[in-house]
């Protein structure tokens, strides 16, 4: 078998001849026809603006469509007068109001003034009522308002006087300072009343409410009691002590000093009481009238307090021990303590004190 052979060139080829094309151009694109060019089409004239809109469809918000009927507004292309605007506006209110069914009340037009206010018109009977009680009605009195304003202030200025001499010296001078001048007394609680009514608490409350809770049996010994308050609200017997006697059962003398027997007391109460630079011997004197386990309630004032624990300190040193405190209250600190043993008053102790409590001129 012979092998599969390619005729040669010259052999086998045909050669085919091509008409001659004219047309300029040449290769494929040359034998395209040359498009067509389409018709222009007529630009849509632009509508007039004032033409009508379309008809909303069913599914649109609800639009108001002016009508022709007799209780229809005047037509926009009429030239209607200023009267004429306002009325047409009212309608188109009133319609819509219909329409959504809202009714308001026809309000009556206010009478205004000159300067724009509204003028009020009373009844005659109202206007006699009111002159009458102008009439019967008493005059201030400015001159005696002024005095009892200038008395309140005086007043005020004795108190923060004395309370100063009472934190800055020892309990001997706070009583001869009461002695010199009885009526000083009287107007340092007179102003402490005062001071007692901005307090957010009274601590002397507290203090009745402690010992509400205790046997009806134990004594208690009120040290600086003021007008004797504690004794009128608790059961118990109760030995109220002051620099100056306020009532009949109050015991005047020096709190440092007392005429009481030996332990004589259950309890030791001193509220807002601890005044002067030798508490040490307030302390010394509550240990010599106390029995054995008796307790000491004190409330003072939280700004007197520069250091808790030395405070503690110095009470353990008069032969008390602290049961507990409360320093959480705003404004006041309370303490229980109770006597653990005797300590005689002839025991030389560093005195010490509490930063005085100066109220300032309001």
């Amino acid at each position: 078998m012979q092998p599969f052979a390619v005729p040669a060139w010259e052999d086998g080829a045909e050669i085919t001849h091509f008409k001659t094309n004219n047309s300029a151009g040449n290769g494929v694109a040359a034998t395209k026809k040359p498009k067509k060019k389409k018709p222009k089409k007529e630009k849509p004239k632009k509508r007039d603006k004032t033409a009508k809109a379309k008809t909303p469809k069913s599914s649109d918000k609800f639009t108001y469509r002016q009508g022709g009927g007799p209780l229809a507004p005047p037509s926009r292309n009429s030239s209607p007068s200023d009267d004429d605007d306002d009325d047409m506006e009212d309608g188109i209110r009133a319609m819509h109001k219909v329409r959504v069914g809202r009714i308001e009340k026809q309000r009556p037009p206010t009478q205004a003034t000159k300067g724009g206010k509204r003028e009020v018109k009373l009844k005659p009977e109202l206007v006699q009522a009111a002159v009458e009680a102008m009439e019967t009605a008493p005059s201030p009195a400015p001159a005696t308002s002024l005095a009892s304003k200038l008395q309140t202030e005086l007043l005020g200025g004795r108190f923060r006087y004395i309370n100063e001499q009472l934190y800055s010296v020892t309990s001997r001078k706070a009583e001869a300072l009461f002695r010199k001048d009885a009526s000083a007394f009287e107007a340092y609680h007179a102003g402490y009343r005062q001071q007692v009514e901005k307090w957010p608490l009274n601590p002397l409350n507290r203090i009745i409410k402690t010992i509400k809770k205790l046997p009806k049996t134990a004594i208690i010994g009120d040290f600086g009691c003021g007008e004797g308050k504690l004794a009128e609200s608790v059961p118990n017997k109760v030995f109220s002590m002051d620099l100056v006697a306020a009532k009949g059962d109050i015991i005047a003398c020096n709190i440092t000093d007392t005429p009481l027997q030996a332990q004589s007391l259950d309890v030791a109460v001193y509220c807002l009481s601890l005044m002067g630079t030798d508490l040490n011997d307030f302390f010394l004197e509550a240990n010599r009238v106390l029995k054995l386990h008796g307790n000491v309630y004190i409330a003072e004032i939280q700004s007197r307090f520069e250091d808790v624990r030395q405070f503690v300190r110095c009470l353990s040193a008069c032969g008390f021990d602290m049961v507990k405190k409360d320093v959480a209250v705003n404004y006041f600190y309370f303490f229980q303590f109770k006597k653990m043993r005797h300590v005689p008053k002839t025991t030389k102790l560093k005195p010490f004190s509490l930063k005085p409590c100066l109220y300032r001129k309001r």
